[in-house]
This record gives C-alpha cells, structure tokens and sequence, in this order.
C-alpha cells in the first residue's frame, strides 16, 4: 500500500526540463520535506501549491530520507490542514491563506462537499458573497474533471510520466480530449499506442466501428510494421493486422482515405489493390528525397584536374602500403566524385583504402561519421583523421528534436565517408541526404559497410536496396588479406557468411564452438569461460563482451546480467538497488543518445561511485554523472544482444546460440556477431541452433522501395 503525504511546494531544489523529474522541498506540519519523481506539472503551478503526493519513504545513500512521488493531487486533501493548503494554494483563484482558514473553520472535512454540491452555502463565510461563492464552485469543478481523467488513465495502467504528457500537451482540453477524442492520444502522444486508446475508448463508450477507431487502427499497423524495420504494408496485410485487432474491416478503405486526407498515410497504388503500399507519410517522403538524391549525386563526377592512378600509387606509398585491385578501383572511384559504395567482409581491407583515399585526396576537409559513438572512435583511431557520430555531425538539437544541418545549413567540405553503413537507416540517411552541400558542387560521398551483417534497427535497409539497385556504383572487397588469412576468427566469419557452419577449433586457437544441450549447461560454461579460462589466457574482466540474441529467458540479457553481475562482481558496493542493482565496478551501456552528457547509445562504462546528483561512470577515460532520473537509460553490460553490439569490436566474444533462442536465428546475425571478435571468438550453445542460424538467409526481408526507386528514378 502506497504512503502519501500533503502539503504546500516550499521550493524547487530542481527540475529537468525534459522529463519532468523534479527534487522538490513540501511544506508539511510546519517542516520541510524532500521529494523526488515525475513532479514537472506541480513545479510549473509555482510555489505554494497544495500537493498530496503518492509514494513511498525512502532512504538516500547521499541525500538521506526523502519522499518517492509515484503521482500527485491523485485524490483529495485528507486532513483539515490540507484542506487549508490547497484551497489557499495558487490553484484556488480569490483565496488566500487567511480566507481559507475561515471556510475550513466554517465548513471542517464537508467543505469539498459543500464546494462541489451547495456553493450557496460559502456565503455562511465572512468576506465570501455570491459572485465569489459561483467563481470557487467553478473552478472547484473543473479542478474535479481534471483530477478524474488523472485517474482514469492511472488506472489505464498509464505511467505519472505519461499522464503529464497528456495534460501538458491538451491543458484545459485534457478533459474533453480524452472522453470525446481518446484516439488522438495514440496519433500525438508518444509512448500511448493504439491498444491503450482503445481502452480508454471502451471506457467511455465509444462505438466498436467509430472510424476514429478504424483509422488509428491502420496508423497502429503501419507503425508497428515501421517498428519491424518495414516501411510500408500491403493493403492486404493491413487489412488482415486490423482484423486481428478486433476492429471490424468493413470500412477500412474509408478509414485509409481520412488518413490520407489528414496526412499520415500515403497510398502507392499498384495493380492489384490488395497490393498497394500504405506508408506513414514521413516514411514515404523520407525514401522518395533519398532515392531522388542518391540518383541525382551517382551522376555528379565533374573532370579530375589531376592523374588520378598517380595520385593513388603516391599515397600508397606515402602510407607504405600496397593495395589489391578491388581497393585500388574503390579509391579511384571515390575520387571521381558523386556516390560510391564500398562493401565486403571481415580482413577484405575496407579501413585500408580508406587510409590511402584520405591521403590521395590531398585535403583536410573530408568528413568522416559513423552511426555508433563506438564506430566513430574506431573510424578515428584507424584513420587518424577526426570522426564523429552521425547525429553530432549534423548537430542534433535535443531540445528541438531535430538537426541544426540541413538544406538551409548544409555541411561543408568536399567529401564524406560514412562507415557501418549497414546500420544507419531511411530516416537518419533522409537528415544525411538533405545536410549535403548542393548536389551540384564537387562533393563525394563514399557508403562503407558490410550488406551481409544485420540491418538498420530503424525501418529501411539503405545500403542492401543501394547495391540491390545497381544505380549507384559499387565496390566489393574480395581479397582475405595475409594478415587476416591466419585468423580463426575470420576463417569462421566467411564460412558462416557463405552458409556454412564454421569449424569446431581454429588451427590458431582464436575461435572455438562448443556444444552444450541444457540452457543450465550452456550458464555454467558461460561463466566457466568469462571468469576462469579467459583471464587465465591474458584476457582481462573488461576485454570479455558476452553477446545473445536476446533480452528475455534463460540465455537473454537480462538473467545473464544477473548472473554474471554475481559471478564477477557480486561483493563491490551497492549504488542503486532494485531490480536494476547497480554496484562499484559494473560494466554499463547507454541503451539512449544523451547528447546533453556526450553519452551514446551502446557506449559501454564503469560505474565508480554514487555522488550528491546521481552515479559517476567512465566512458573511455571521461567520467560522466549521470543523474538518478535518467539511470532508467543505464544498464548492465556484461552481456548484451547482439543487435546492440553492431559498430563494436571487443578483444574477446562470448556468443550464445541455442535453439531455444528460436526465429532469431539467422545467418546475419550469426555473422555479425562473430565479426565483432577481434582476438578470440567462442560460441556456446547447441548445433542445431548454428546449422539453422547459418541456413535461414530470409528472415530479414523488409518492405522497401528504395532499390526500385534508384532502378526507376
């Protein structure tokens, strides 16, 4: 049973202005309390609001005993006292503290009663007169309609965090909206889908096929296919997905066309009607310019006003290095202007002509990005050469939640390598396209990547349809070179991308598949493996990276972290505690860009200690405090999925694949795992898991038009 405390809001210690966490000190029986939580909306009403918090005591390692708010003004005051608070607070137009007193004294714990059922009565109260008894009586009611749609979407299971994005986004239409619109919470509200407005529909008796109904149902489709890493579906398949909802279909062709009309979906029409493509608006605009661009820049290669070849063989030279025939051709044909796609596996040599290019194009304005934090400082590092993320390069507003480069602002300099192109997906490639100088001037853009790892986590597969469409010139990298012929690791990757299973030992004892039936087995090894036999062969605790297909289950992220978390650092001090334990010493990831902090999704830290505002972590040798309202972002990382470790490289790779991990067995998956090994690879898990991973190539076909828009522009 939750604990609650009221009182008036004596001060803000302080509040984010993205998330509404606030640190508040409460005015209570004469004392100030501390309490902490998603207060944003309390804190704008000003000081002196009367509050009646729900929450928990609690106390702080740093701050000692404060008050966890799970909500606020969630019921109604409870005790004389507060009834004086809150009809004396701002909230309460016309009462100050003094008249508040009077009706209190007048009316005791019947005052609500009176307010809301026999206004005529607060004249009983000196200095009260009729207008004045009418004006209370209103804003008491509409105070009233306020705090019931509150506890309609609590009880809706929705979060405090969530409510207040309502009520911040509809103010005094919060009410109105919520009983007569609810599905535009789902369109406008992120984080409300479609499941939860329906909900709240029932509650108010909406009919089941009001074509509100029908048209958030298909936007709920199409975002959830979007979510899938499809950026379109078929009418059919629409069709088919809203019927499994329990929304009758009988005028979904209607519900599409109002969608379009209102502009948020976009049908391409196709010879078949069952077959044209419904997109959400963005999406659709977002592949259109990115085609249209890509087509425009493939065709853009202005006369060199130099010998080409001679300039390439100089640069090699000048970085000692002698490159194969696909390399060389990669090079030659990025300093032809235009677009360029340079693709191929591990030990292919892709970071090598990227070396020579830089060199060869004899000019310091080049940029250089990545999608991953992690990718760029290995881009960095191989090049020698500044690199940045993406989302920095085109300078990403938070506050804005948009890009400060763009057409009006475009980048400047004369080319741009973009590495793991794999990963960057439509929407993120669509703020790339429109931040390039004018297609017009001499600018080269190089796309370097390896199509065969997995796809963009975001819906589209840009550099698959880019090679798929043959409109844009590409390089493949076919050459194994010397130095990675030896390599296990590399032996195992190929086989896997080519179909195969890779062998059980490496001649050089770098890469090793060991079996083990029972998921209990394959957690014993495990941890056999990451805290014996490695560190016994020179592998220290933070070069070991455990990756699994999965969150959930016996071989998801989330009990290995436990588990490993007990194995390796079960005895460090405790800095936060729950569910989510945190302790001295931790391997960490970022699962959210913070660009506030400099933080990014999938960089790894260490937890070192908890301060007065949050947790101090270390990023790559840079100490970060991350505040303990956005921890929520912070997560154990002595294993991770393997989607979250695209763009990384770790000395050494634990990987589980057994059969219970099912449909996320696939060939990319596989291969993209093992490409993250660097100096040793070992797979756990069953052979049947490895034989239908490496055999299922299909799985991550998406419903894209990018290929079909570069072949037809």
């Amino acid at each position: 049973m939750a604990d609650w405390v009221e009182g008036r809001l004596a001060r803000v210690v302080w509040a984010s202005a993205k998330n509404g966490y606030a640190v508040v000190g409460l005015e209570v029986d004469g004392e100030e309390v501390t309490a902490v939580g998603e207060l944003g909306l309390l804190c704008e009403q000003g000081e002196g609001t009367f509050a009646a918090l729900e929450g928990r005591w609690e106390t702080h390692p740093v701050h000692g005993r404060q008050f966890r708010a799970s909500g606020f003004l969630q019921g109604t005051p409870r005790t004389l006292e507060g009834l004086k608070l809150y009809l004396g607070s701002a909230g309460m137009p016309g009462v100050g503290p003094k008249l508040a007193e009077r009706i209190v004294d007048r009316f005791g714990m019947q005052t609500l009663d009176v307010l809301a059922n026999q206004p005529q009565r607060l004249v009983e109260v000196d200095g009260i007169g009729s207008k004045r008894a009418k004006t209370l009586q209103q804003r008491w009611r509409a105070d009233e309609e306020g705090r019931a749609v509150v506890v309609t979407l609590r009880g809706l299971g929705l979060s405090n965090r969530l409510v207040q994005r309502v009520t911040r986004r509809y103010r005094e239409r919060t009410a109105e909206v919520v009983q007569r619109q609810p599905y535009r919470l789902a369109e406008e509200i992120a984080g409300i889908g479609f499941r939860t407005a329906d909900q709240l529909a029932r509650h108010q008796g909406l009919p089941l096929d009001d074509p509100a109904r029908v048209r958030a149902a298909v936007v709920h489709v199409l975002d959830q296919a979007t979510q899938n890493g499809h950026c379109f579906e078929t009418r059919t398949a629409v069709r088919a997905a809203v019927e499994e909802l329990g929304v009758p279909v009988d005028h979904l062709d209607d519900a599409v066309e109002a969608a379009v009309a209102g502009g948020t979906v976009v049908v391409e029409q196709r010879d078949s009607p069952g077959l044209d493509r419904l997109w959400r608006g963005a999406l659709f605009d977002a592949e259109e310019l990115v085609a249209r661009e890509l087509a425009a820049r493939s065709h853009m290669q202005p006369p060199l006003g130099f010998d080409a070849e001679r300039r390439v063989l100089d640069a090699e030279r000048a970085e000692g290095i002698e490159l194969d025939a696909s390399q060389r051709r990669a090079v030659l044909t990025a300093l032809q202007g235009g677009v360029v796609v340079v693709t191929g596996g591990p030990g292919t040599g892709k970071t090598t002509l990227l070396k020579v290019l830089l060199r060869a194009v004899r000019a310091e304005d080049w940029l250089l990005a990545s999608p991953t934090g992690r990718a760029a400082k290995r881009l960095q590092e191989a090049t020698g050469r500044p690199a940045s993320t993406i989302h920095r390069l085109l300078e990403f507003n938070p506050g804005e939640g948009g890009f400060q480069r763009g057409p009006s602002n475009p980048l400047e300099g004369s080319g741009l390598v973009v590495d793991e192109a794999s990963m960057v997906d439509l929407p993120l490639m669509r703020a790339l396209m429109e931040a390039l100088p004018y297609p017009g001037e001499d600018f080269s853009l190089v796309l370097v990547g390896d199509a065969d790892q997995l796809p963009s986590v975001g819906p589209g597969q840009i550099l698959a349809d880019v090679i798929a469409s043959q409109a844009v010139p590409v390089v493949t990298l076919d050459t194994v070179h010397r130095q990675a012929q030896d390599s296990g690791i590399v032996a195992a990757a190929h086989a896997i991308r080519s179909g195969h299973l890779p062998a059980r030992s490496s001649p050089g004892g770098d890469a090793f598949l060991i079996e083990r039936e029972e998921a209990s087995q394959v957690q014993e090894t495990l941890l056999k493996v990451v805290r014996d036999r490695l560190p016994a062969n020179g592998f220290a605790p933070e070069q070991i990276q455990v990756l699994t297909p999965v969150r959930r289950g016996p071989l998801g992220t989330g009990e290995l972290n436990q588990r490993l978390q007990r194995a390796l650092n079960g005895e460090a001090e405790v800095l936060r505690e729950g569910e989510r334990e945190l302790r001295v010493g931790d391997r960490v990831i970022c699962t959210r860009n913070n660009y506030d902090l400099e933080v990014f999704n999938g960089d790894l830290g260490v937890a070192l200690r908890a301060v007065k505002d949050g947790i101090e972590i270390e990023f790559d040798g840079r100490n970060v405090v991350f505040p303990w309202d956005e921890l929520t972002s912070i997560e154990l990382a002595y294993a991770v999925t393997v989607h979250k470790s695209q763009g990384s490289e770790y000395p050494a790779v634990v990987l589980l694949l057994h059969h219970s991990h099912g449909l996320m067995l696939r060939r990319n998956l596989f291969y993209t795992a093992a490409t993250r090994a660097k100096r040793f690879l070992c797979v756990v898990g069953t052979e049947r898991a490895w034989g239908r991973a490496v055999r299922d190539n299909r799985s991550d076909a998406r419903n894209t038009a990018l290929a079909e828009r570069l072949r037809n522009p």
